[in-house]
């Protein structure tokens, strides 16, 4: 069964993706998430990024569920 997940993109992963990504697809948990964005958009693979979830930042192993605010981080720097 499929699942519509909404996905945020950040700095320059936001240039480089796009700003926000609606997929239609069963992902279990961050794990699979990841695993689907980096086949998809192989530049994932080239820059560490974390993986928050309604705000939280999320291990692997945790669920993804159809409501969940995900966020992909890429490293941020400032001054």
């Amino acid at each position: 069964m499929e699942t519509h997940h909404r996905i945020t993109f950040y700095g320059i992963l936001q240039e480089r993706i796009a700003s926000e990504l609606s997929l239609n697809v069963s992902l279990k948990n961050v794990s699979e998430m990841r695993s689907y964005l980096e086949e998809n958009y192989p530049i994932l693979r080239n820059i560490p990024y974390l993986v928050a979830i309604n705000r939280t930042i999320s291990s692997l192993e945790n669920p993804l569920a159809p409501n969940d605010h995900i966020a992909i981080l890429p490293p941020f720097s400032g001054g």
